[in-house]
């Protein structure tokens, strides 16, 4: 089916293992007239088991699931996703698992505590083509590579950059 525009809507799968969150999650991008949901999962098997068959535009995925964990599932389509893009909608604050889900060719990073808004806006901006980082991702996930690269603690101007001060600097 196509908008009124004539263009596809952005088929999105949604993965999270919180039936409120996915009922969230279906109530906004119902909303949505160029997104519609395809497809719901909430372990990592149903992911792998689902995701083929209705090859989402954007799958929004969790990165704590019920038996297989979200790194372990991008890990697993990370070679077989074709056309698709991986956007992160975690609660997690762990830095490493940003950077180790960039590293595994993610799209990006939401963090569950942003806006409605931005959850839609994080959705278009990636099947777009865009990485999508928020400024407090962004400034972590760059920090983190450059740490690893350099054997840097933090990387100068970054912090100031973004607005990150005491223990935000701290990795």
């Amino acid at each position: 089916p196509r908008d009124a525009t004539g263009k596809r809507p952005i088929r999105v799968m949604i993965a999270d293992d919180h039936p409120i969150v996915r009922e969230g999650l279906r109530k906004l991008l119902d909303l949505e007239p160029d997104i519609e949901l395809v497809a719901e999962a909430g372990t990592g098997r149903e992911v792998l088991e689902r995701f083929e068959s209705v090859q989402p535009d954007v799958l929004l995925l969790d990165l704590k699931l019920p038996d297989i964990d979200g790194m372990t599932v991008l890990e697993s389509l990370r070679h077989r996703r074709g056309h698709s893009k991986i956007l992160i909608f975690t609660a997690s604050e762990d830095k490493n698992e940003w950077v180790q889900a960039m590293k595994q060719d993610c799209s990006g990073i939401l963090v569950k505590h942003n806006p409605p808004e931005l959850i839609v806006k994080s959705i278009r901006k990636v099947h777009e083509g865009e990485i999508w980082l928020d400024a407090r991702t962004t400034a972590a996930v760059v920090r983190q590579f450059a740490a690893r690269e350099r054997g840097f603690q933090h990387v100068a101007g970054v912090d100031r950059a973004f607005g990150l001060a005491g223990a935000d600097q701290r990795m």
